[in-house]
C-alpha cells in the first residue's frame, strides 16, 4: 500500500514538473519582444589607432526598426586637418537611387553626406531584417602630426528633414522621420589599434563596383585622377 502511494506522489509530482516547464516556455514565448528603434551608427564607435600609415575605416550601420523607408541620409562632420577621405563604398542594394545633389564627400570643409532613395511604389522600399546591414564604409587616412590626437566624428542631426540633416524617412503621406534622437558620435584616438569595421565576412553585397571614390577626384564623364588632396567629391553611380 505504502509502495503504492509513493507510486502515485512521484508521477503526480513528475506531471506537475512537466506541466510547470510546460507553462513556463508557453509565457516566456507569449512575451512580445520589442523590435528596434531605428538607428543609424558608427561601427566602431571608438578606437585607437597605432599605425597612422594605415588609416582607420568606419561602418555606417542602419536599423529600419522594422519600418519601411523611403529615405536615408548620413551626414557627419570631421576635422579635414587631422584626417581625409581616402576611399567610400555603399551598399547600393538598399535603395534604388543615391540623388547626387544630396550626396558629397568634402575634404576641404569636412563633411559627408550620402542620400539612399526609393520611390514609394516604384520600388521595393527598405526595411532591416534581422541585424543591422551596413550602408557605407568610409576610409580614412591620418593627416594630423599630433601626437595624443582625439578624431572625432559628428553627426549633423536636427530631427527635421533638412538638406544636410541626418534623417531615416518612413513610409507615409507624407514620410515622416523615424529617426528620433541624435546618434552618438564616434570618436578615435591616436596609439595601440583595435578593431574598426565590420569583418569583411558580413559584407557580401558591398563590392567596388557599387561605388569606389578616392578623396580629392571628381568623378566626369570621363574620369581623371588628380594629385589634388582637398576638395568635394560627389557620390556618383557607374
Amino acid at each position: 500500500m505504502v509502495i503504492f502511494f509513493n507510486m502515485i506522489v512521484k508521477r503526480g509530482i513528475s506531471t506537475i514538473c512537466v506541466i510547470f516547464i510546460i507553462v513556463f516556455f508557453y509565457l516566456l514565448l507569449a512575451v512580445p519582444v520589442n523590435a528596434a528603434s531605428p538607428s543609424l551608427s558608427f561601427y566602431p564607435s571608438s578606437g585607437i589607432i597605432k599605425n597612422l600609415d594605415e588609416g582607420f575605416i568606419v561602418d555606417i550601420l542602419i536599423d529600419s526598426g522594422g519600418q519601411k523607408l523611403t529615405k536615408s541620409r548620413i551626414t557627419f562632420n570631421f576635422d579635414p586637418r587631422q584626417i581625409q577621405i581616402t576611399k567610400a563604398s555603399r551598399n547600393n542594394s538598399l535603395f534604388e537611387q543615391w540623388p547626387d545633389d544630396e550626396s558629397t564627400l568634402d575634404n576641404e570643409n569636412g563633411v559627408i553626406m550620402l542620400t539612399g532613395f526609393t520611390q514609394s511604389g516604384a520600388g521595393d522600399l527598405y526595411q532591416t531584417v534581422g541585424e543591422q546591414d551596413v550602408l557605407a564604409r568610409i576610409e580614412f587616412e591620418v593627416v594630423t602630426d599630433e601626437k595624443e590626437a582625439q578624431i572625432p566624428l559628428q553627426w549633423e542631426f536636427t530631427g527635421s528633414d533638412d538638406l544636410f540633416q541626418t534623417v531615416l524617412l518612413a513610409e507615409g503621406s507624407p514620410p515622416q522621420n523615424i529617426l528620433e534622437t541624435r546618434p552618438t558620435d564616434a570618436n578615435f584616438a591616436i596609439g595601440q589599434l583595435t578593431q574598426t569595421a565590420i569583418n569583411p565576412k558580413h559584407l557580401p553585397y558591398i563590392v567596388g563596383g557599387f561605388l569606389v571614390l578616392i578623396a580629392g577626384v571628381i568623378i566626369t564623364s570621363k574620369p581623371e585622377f588628380t594629385r589634388k588632396k582637398y576638395g568635394t567629391v560627389v557620390v556618383y553611380d557607374d
